[in-house]
Parts: structure tokens; sequence; C-alpha cells
């Protein structure tokens, strides 16, 4: 009899040591944070004010390490703001926890919000839709998903639905919007803890100039993977776009490899006068993060030659390269040219 009491107080202090454990491992302590944005974009929470409307939209997805293998990759809340101080998040101890979060600025094309594709609530589509939704609600708060797995999807990506001119919605491959995006992993919670997540922009910049037309129309037509960013003509006058700065359509590939966009310059001129001076042709070029590139298309027709120039102006310096189409169709490549007069 002493045997089965000894045996049944070693099992009943085993079972509430691995209670213990396990009640650490699945619940831990809750501990609140704060977040914020930093890298290329900042943002100031004194005075704690709501965004104003040179603001945007912020989509932040948290993940944790739920199984303690090294791995943050469990979701664990997800939320939709467009007011950095609401950004509180309460976490448990004794996980890494990482942070994901892309940020949208209202620009020449407005984000679309509403009622998008059937939704009986009112909220932004992508990049703000989840794994389950086609589109998010502004909730300035965070929704706690570790157990129905939802997450906002499309906050690595720059497909975008806008508001279009008829009052519709529109889906956007390089939307004329700033975007930024960044991560920050392996955070382990403490009281009080802030975290600043450190966002960089995915964004290129176009802008073209068409010009040296006595007669005729010059048409230009710019592409970014085979998506038309530009299409223009002019006739007998010099047409000089305004700067549109495109979120990349892979947010998320900008973001990690610095990856370039390859593009083209399609353009064509068509005489009034005599069809011998008719001229078209192609070439290509590449979009950087970060880079505004200003292609100049001209021609000569007289002497039957063409030429495009591409200008790269970043932000850390100037690269230049000129490409100039001959008579005979080949293209000459100058890397940084001496400034023309």
């Amino acid at each position: 009899m002493k045997r089965i009491i000894l045996t049944i107080l070693a099992a009943s202090a085993l079972w509430a040591c691995n209670k213990e454990v396990s009640s650490n491992v699945e619940y831990g302590n809750p501990i609140t944070i704060s977040l914020g944005v930093g890298g290329d974009f900042s943002v100031s929470s004194e005075p704690a004010t709501k965004a104003g409307a040179d603001d945007g939209i912020y989509g932040i997805n948290v993940y944790f390490d739920k199984e303690k293998d090294g791995t943050t990759n469990d979701i664990y809340a997800y939320g939709v703001f467009d007011n950095v101080t609401d950004m509180t998040i309460t976490l448990l101890s004794g996980y890494k926890y990482k942070f994901t979060c892309s940020f949208v600025k209202n620009e020449a094309q407005s984000l679309y919000y509403g009622q998008y594709d059937g939704n009986t609530y009112m909220g932004y589509a992508a990049p703000f839709q989840t794994n389950k939704h086609s589109s998010t609600q502004l909730g300035n708060a965070f929704i706690y998903s570790n157990t129905s797995g939802e997450y906002l999807s499309g906050i690595g990506t720059g497909d975008t639905v806008i508001l279009s001119s008829s009052g519709g919605t529109t889906t956007t491959l390089y939307p004329r919007t700033h975007r930024y995006y960044g991560e920050l992993d392996s955070y382990s919670p403490v009281a009080g803890g802030i975290v600043t997540i450190p966002l960089k922009k995915t964004v290129f910049g176009l802008s073209v100039i068409i010009k040296g037309v006595p007669e005729g129309t010059l048409s230009a037509v710019v592409a970014a993977n085979g998506t038309e960013l530009f299409n223009q003509s002019t006739t007998s006058s010099d047409y000089v776009s305004p700067t549109y700065l495109r979120s990349y359509r892979d947010v998320y590939d900008c973001w990690k490899n610095e990856s370039t966009i390859p593009g083209t310059v399609t353009w064509a001129y068509t005489s009034s006068k005599f069809s011998q001076w008719n001229l078209s042709g192609s070439s290509n070029i590449t979009f950087k993060r970060n880079v505004l590139t200003t292609v100049t298309v001209s021609v000569t027709p007289d002497s039957a030659s063409a030429s495009i120039s591409v200008t790269e102006e970043e932000w850390d310096g100037d690269n230049t390269i000129n490409m100039g189409i001959n008579a005979d169709g080949l293209i000459d490549i100058i890397v940084n040219p001496e400034p023309e007069d």
C-alpha cells in the first residue's frame, strides 16, 4: 500500500511539473510593447496625433516561434493602421517574434477603401487583403490570429487596388504610390519595450522627355516587365512628363535583394512631309530601387537619326547611360559620359 501511495505522489509531481512547463510554453506571461518605424521612413509620436492626410496605411504581420525550434514562422497577429500611436501589442514571454510591415502612402493614385469584392464591411483591398479575405478593415488594433492562421498576405507585393476615375476599382501592378517594407526578427519581449521596424523604400521613379520634333509626330512608350507605364505622342513641340514614383511589383524581393526591373522604351516618328523620314525602334532600360530614371527621346529626321538617353538620379550619386541610335540601327552605349551642353 505504501508503494502504491508513493507511486501516485511521484506521478502527481511529474504531471504538475509537466503542466508548469507546458503552461510556460503555450501561454507565457503577457507583456505589452509598442511598435514604431524607422529606416528610410520615420514617424514622430510626440505629440500623439492621428496620422494626417500626408500619411498613409500600415499593414503589419507578427509571427512567433511557437515550437521554439528557432524559426519564427507561426502567425501570431496582424493589423491595419493609420495611426502609429495605436501600434501596441501584447506578446507572451519566452518566445521569439518577427515583425513584417509595409507602408503605403496615398499620392497620385488613391488606395481603394470600401466594400470590396462583395464584402459587407468597409476595408482596404490589396495590398492589405488577408489569406482568407479580399480586404481588411482599418482597425488600428492587432487581431490575434494564432488559432485562425489569418494574416495579411499582400504586404510583400506591389499589386494594389486603387480607386479609378470612374469611381470603381482597378488593380495596378506598379501603382504611383510611395511604398515601404521592412522586417525585424528574433525579438524577445521585455516590459515597456519599443520595437522599431526598419523600413526601406521599395520604389523607382520615371520621367519621360520627348523633344526635337520639328514637324510630324513622335511617340514614346515605356514598359516595366511588359507592363505599360507611359504612352505619349507629341506633334511639333517638346513634351516633359511629370515625375512618377512607382512601387515595385515584388516589394519583398526589392527589400531583400535590391532587385532591378527590366524595361523597354519603344518609340516611333512619323513625318508629315516625307515618308523616308519615318523612324521607329526599341531599347532596353533598367529600373532600380530608389532611382529616378529620366528617359529622353529625340529625333533628327532630315539626317535619318534618333537618340534615346537614360539618366538615373540616385540619392547617393548619379549614373548616366546614353544610348545613341545610329542610322544603321546600331546602338552605342556610353557609361558616365561628360555632361552635355
